[in-house]
């Protein structure tokens, strides 16, 4: 609650460590996801909610008038995954509409964690007698090459996606 429903890991990872199993259990009955870089209640990412923490968010640091306010309101209405970053709008606005800043784009939170879905097997993809041939996007040695399912579940390629990795903490060999 004390940020609106979206909450970095690594701000909390000692106290998500501490958690059990049915505190864990408890929270996610309540919608709490517990994604590989966000806690987030999924529901709040959603037009009205986001709306409605950035608009009452903007009403106590600056007002109706803050820089960006009306076109991250439209972001999120629209239902884009992801946005360029303008420089003029403020960092935390872009958290309150459901944004992660991640290099060059601002994307939204609940997308970071589907990415995160999709990257995790194939960097943990191992040869096997059945299967000895890489999924797409899996290579040998612990690593993983950009797929057209990942640059077009952030509606971004080239530069940009390899900005947004690089701001998850990959690294491009």
């Amino acid at each position: 609650s004390e940020n609106l429903g979206i909450i970095e890991r690594s701000e909390i990872a000692d106290e998500v460590k501490a958690l059990d199993q049915d505190a864990r259990a408890s929270l996610r009955t309540l919608g709490v996801r517990f994604g590989a870089y966000h806690i987030y209640v999924p529901v709040l990412l959603k037009p009205g909610p986001s709306a409605l923490i950035a608009t009452l968010w903007a009403l106590k640091n600056g007002g109706l008038g803050i820089p960006g306010l009306g076109e991250l309101l439209r972001l999120a209405a629209s239902g884009r995954t992801s946005a360029a970053v303008d420089p003029a709008f403020t960092r935390r606005l872009y958290a309150m509409a459901g944004y992660k800043i991640a290099g060059t784009r601002a994307v939204r939170v609940d997308i970071l964690e589907r990415l995160a879905d999709i990257i995790r097997p194939l960097i943990a993809w191992r040869p096997t007698a059945e299967q000895a041939d890489p999924p797409p996007g899996a290579i040998h040695g612990y690593g993983f090459t950009a797929t057209v399912a990942m640059t077009s579940l952030l509606g971004c390629s080239g530069e940009d996606f390899a900005g947004v990795l690089r701001s998850l903490g990959y690294r491009a060999e």
